[in-house]
């Protein structure tokens, strides 16, 4: 099963700014800004590593949104970018290999 976690979440300086959140990633030296759903992914995986589903299930209730395929589809968009960006990682629970 497909785990995702932050990567090095405690070194961002993530500001609100109502809507909208600026997040200071000192790695790369960038500077990113996220909508609600967005930041919630960030938090939610720093607190503890997830699955899609899982994080979908969370998300949906706190949004009030229906987890359909096409929230789902969003959420996937929203994660791979993140990957892309260095900010999470995907790990394969239950291999003994791995971490």
């Amino acid at each position: 099963m497909m785990y995702w976690h932050t990567e090095h979440f405690h070194t961002l300086l993530i500001e609100d700014w109502g809507d909208e959140y600026t997040v200071f990633q000192p790695d790369s030296g960038k500077t990113h800004f996220f909508n609600q759903i967005s930041i919630q992914i960030l938090i939610f995986l720093s607190q503890h590593p997830a699955t899609i589903e899982q994080i979908c299930t969370v998300l949906a209730k706190q949004f009030q949104q229906n987890p359909d395929k096409e929230f789902t589809q969003n959420i996937e968009k929203i994660l791979h970018h993140f990957e892309t960006l260095g900010l999470v990682k995907k790990r394969n629970q239950g291999n003994p290999h791995d971490g």
